[in-house]
C-alpha cells in the first residue's frame, strides 16, 4: 500500500514538472479550492463521528486518541480540528464559512472556544476574510483578558520556582518547568533526547510550597536541590503506595467470603485482573485493535453482574471509563444508562447541598450575612460546576463534561442540578441505532 502510494506520488510529481508554467499556475486555484472542500468534508465527518462516540468502537477511549492513534494527527492537528468540528456542529455557518474559504482552519480554532448562541453571527462576520493576528486583535477586543502582572525572574541556577502574583501559574523551575498551558489543565510532555525530557504544567501556590518543602527535606540526600530528582523520589513512594492499595500487599491474605449479592472484587482477583490486562483497557475492537488506555481503569464484569455474571478473574476486566459507559450502554440501552448516571448525579448534589445547608448552619452570623448579599448568579454558577464535577465522578472528561454542561446552558434549561444533568447526558450519549462493536479480554 505504501509503495503504492509512493509511486502514484512520484508520477503525480513528473506529471506535474511537465506542465508548462501558465497552465501549472492556473491549476492551483482549483487545486486551493479542492484542499479547501476537503477540509470541510474532514471536519463534517470528525464532528458526526463525535457526536455518535464512535471511536469507542474503535477502541479508543477518546476523539482525541482517535484522532492522534488511528488517523495519524499529531497532537496539535487534532486539538485544532476536534474544536473547530464542535463548533461547526453547534453553528452550521461556521461550517459555510470554512467551505466557502472565508474563514481559515486555524482561524476557526481561535473563534471556537468564544463562540456563544448570542454572539456566534455577529463574532463570525467580523472574522471573515482576516488572518490569524486579525482574528486575534478581533478576540482580544471581544474578549479582552486582563493585563499580565509585571514579575522578575530570578536567573540563578538553584532557583526553584518563581515567586509570581498569587493566582498566577508558576515559573520557570531549576531542574524542570511549569508554565501555564492552554486551558491551565494540560501539561506538555517534550522529548529532549532518547533519556531526558521537558515536562511543563501548571502549578498552584500550594504546590509550589509544597515543592519547596520537600526540596528542604531532601536537602542532605539532593544537595543540589534538583527538582526532577525531588519529584522522582516523591512518585516513587506514591506509585508504590497506590499499587499496594490498588491490588493489596505482595503477602497474600486470609481468604474472605464475599456476601452474596455483593459487587464487591476481592483483592487478589483485583491483582490478578490488573495483572493479566496489563494495567491497560481490554477493550478490543472489530478490527482486533485494542484501546490503549491506561487511565481511569475499573475493574468490571464481562457478563453484566446485574445479569448473573460471577465475581472471577476469569469474568472480569479492565476497562477504560469510556468504555465501561459503552458497553453498558450496549447491553442495557442507552436510555437506562442516562437514568442510573441521573440518579447517581442526583444523590451527589443532594448530599453536596446537604453539606452546604450543614455548613450555613455551622457559620457565623457575619458569615451567613455574605452570603445573603451575594448576588445569585453564582449560585446558579455553582449548580453547572457541581454537574461538571459529577459528571468528571461518574467517567466523562472534564473537557467533554464542560462542554456538554455549556451547551446545556445556552438552552436555558433550569439551572437546577437534577434538569442540568439531565439534559447534559442526553448530549453526551446519544443513541446511535444499529451499531454493535464488540468487546474481546
Amino acid at each position: 500500500m505504501i509503495c503504492r502510494d509512493m509511486h502514484a506520488s512520484h508520477s503525480h510529481s513528473h506529471s506535474l514538472s511537465a506542465l508548462p508554467d501558465a497552465e501549472l499556475i492556473a491549476r492551483l486555484p482549483e487545486v486551493r479550492r479542492a484542499e479547501r472542500r476537503a477540509i470541510a468534508e474532514v471536519i463534517a465527518t470528525l464532528g458526526e463521528v463525535e457526536r455518535r462516540r464512535l471511536y469507542l468502537g474503535e477502541a479508543c477511549s477518546s476523539m482525541f486518541a482517535y484522532c492522534t492513534e488511528r488517523l495519524g494527527y499529531s497532537e496539535n492537528e487534532a486539538h485544532t480540528r476536534i474544536a473547530v468540528a464542535r463548533a461547526c456542529l453547534r453553528y452550521p455557518e461556521a461550517m459555510a464559512d470554512l467551505e466557502a474559504g472565508v474563514i481559515h482552519l486555524t482561524g476557526l480554532s481561535l473563534l471556537a472556544p468564544r463562540l456563544t448562541d448570542h454572539n456566534a453571527s455577529a463574532l463570525l462576520g467580523e472574522a471573515r476574510g482576516k488572518s490569524r493576528r486579525e482574528i486575534e486583535a478581533l478576540l482580544a477586543r471581544w474578549c479582552p483578558k486582563s493585563d499580565v502582572l509585571p514579575s522578575i525572574t530570578p536567573l540563578g541556577p538553584r532557583t526553584l520556582l518563581e515567586q509570581g502574583a498569587p493566582g498566577h501559574a508558576a515559573g520557570p523551575v531549576s531542574g524542570g518547568a511549569i508554565s501555564r498551558e492552554f486551558e491551565g489543565s494540560r501539561a506538555r510532555v517534550e522529548p529532549l533526547s532518547a533519556a531526558s525530557f521537558r515536562v511543563e504544567f501548571t502549578a498552584s501556590a500550594a504546590l509550589r510550597d509544597k515543592l519547596e518543602q520537600a526540596r528542604n527535606l531532601l536537602s542532605h540526600a539532593e544537595p543540589r536541590g534538583d527538582l526532577a530528582a525531588v519529584i522522582e523520589r516523591a512518585l516513587d513512594q506514591l506509585i508504590a503506595v497506590e499499587t499496594k492499595r490498588r491490588s493489596g500487599a505482595e503477602k497474600p491474605r486470609k481468604h474472605r467470603e464475599t456476601k452474596s449479592g455483593s459487587r464487591h472484587v476481592p483483592v487478589a482477583i483485583q491483582r490478578a485482573v490488573r495483572e493479566r490486562d496489563g494495567h491497560q483497557c481490554a477493550f478490543v475492537g472489530a478490527e482486533g485493535r485494542r484501546c490503549a488506555a491506561k487511565r481511569f481503569l475499573t475493574i468490571e464484569h464481562i457478563e453484566p453482574f446485574a445479569r448473573g455474571g460471577p465475581t472471577t478473574a476469569d469474568n472480569c476486566c479492565l476497562l477504560c471509563s469510556a468504555h465501561n459507559s459503552y458497553r453498558a450502554r450496549q447491553v442495557f440501552g442507552g436510555e437506562h444508562i442516562r437514568e442510573k448516571v441521573a440518579e447517581a448525579g442526583t444523590r451527589r448534589a443532594r448530599r453536596a447541598e446537604a453539606r452546604a445547608r450543614r455548613n450555613e448552619a455551622n457559620a457565623s452570623p457575619a458569615e451567613t450575612d455574605a452570603v445573603s448579599e451575594t448576588p445569585a448568579f453564582p449560585a446558579t454558577r455553582d449548580c453547572f460546576e457541581k454537574v461538571v464535577a459529577g459528571l468528571t465522578g461518574l467517567g466523562f472528561a472534564r473537557s467533554d463534561a464542560r462542554r456538554a454542561v455549556e451547551e446545556v446552558r445556552q438552552r436555558g434549561v433550569e439551572p437546577l442540578p437534577e434538569p442540568v444533568l439531565r439534559a447534559a447526558l442526553s448530549v453526551l450519549t446519544p443513541d446511535r441505532p444499529g451499531s454493535s462493536p464488540r468487546a474481546r479480554v
